[in-house]
């Protein structure tokens, strides 16, 4: 996302609560959530322009399709937010599944194991961004020098507190984030989540991101993530 209007860019990362944040600068911009191209947030059909969700596009990529200037990208705040990764990607699967994906209409350890998604899943044409929702976070914001882009790494556990800091380094006024993605609103996530359980009777409700893990689906996650884990001081059941 870019505000030009308050001089900043929020790098979005899936998962993070980046539709809370993105509707702050909506309103800021006088627009409303269907208005949200003017900010960057729109779907691409070009490779050559960016991934399929121009949301989701990483720091550097922001300077490498020529969304800002060298000069703009020094000038903006950058600012993004993280989160633990075995419950960020917990949260991934129950949003895929909840949208009736097949691929997640199936337990969690096999999803992980034998259908999590690779680069070939992702399509400008149908607007799909399976892979680049399960990146390793560090890649959204830092170079291939492995040098940080962005000024503010704030964390979903802190999420509100961590805004207010956003806020303040771009010196407009405190703003309460609202749920704005919360999987899907509440009557409709209802009304799918029945409809699914009708075609999947086994589907387990909700729980705690760590009963979702055995020892080897978790160090799985922890494998994969190592990075994430070691640069944002993430682990198993802290958070």
């Amino acid at each position: 996302m870019i505000s030009h209007h308050d001089k900043c860019v929020f790098v979005h990362l899936p998962k993070t609560a980046g539709q809370s944040i993105e509707s702050v600068f909506v309103a800021r911009h006088g627009l409303d959530w269907q208005q949200r191209e003017a900010l960057l947030l729109k779907p691409n059909l070009d490779p050559a322009l960016g991934p399929p969700r121009l949301a989701h596009l990483t720091a550097q990529e922001y300077l490498d399709y020529g969304y800002l200037t060298p000069g703009q990208f020094r000038q903006y705040f950058k600012f993004a937010f993280v989160r633990n990764p075995w419950s960020r990607l917990v949260s991934e699967y129950h949003y895929r599944r909840l949208h009736g994906d097949l691929a997640y209409q199936r337990d969690f350890k096999t999803f992980l194991f034998k259908h999590f998604p690779t680069p070939d899943c992702d399509d400008h044409t149908l607007g799909k961004d399976y892979f680049r929702h399960v990146l390793p976070q560090w890649r959204f914001l830092y170079d291939e020098q492995e040098q940080c882009l962005v000024d503010f790494i704030g964390k979903f556990e802190n999420l509100q507190q961590d805004f207010f800091k956003v806020c303040q380094s771009l010196a407009i006024p405190l703003q309460t984030l609202p749920h704005k993605n919360k999987t899907l609103a509440s009557g409709v996530r209802q009304r799918v989540k029945q409809k699914i359980k009708r075609i999947f009777p086994w589907m387990e409700n909700k729980r705690h991101y760590t009963d979702y893990f055995d020892q080897e689906s978790r160090d799985f996650v922890g494998q994969l993530y190592k990075k994430d884990i070691e640069l944002f001081q993430y682990r198993f059941g802290a958070e």
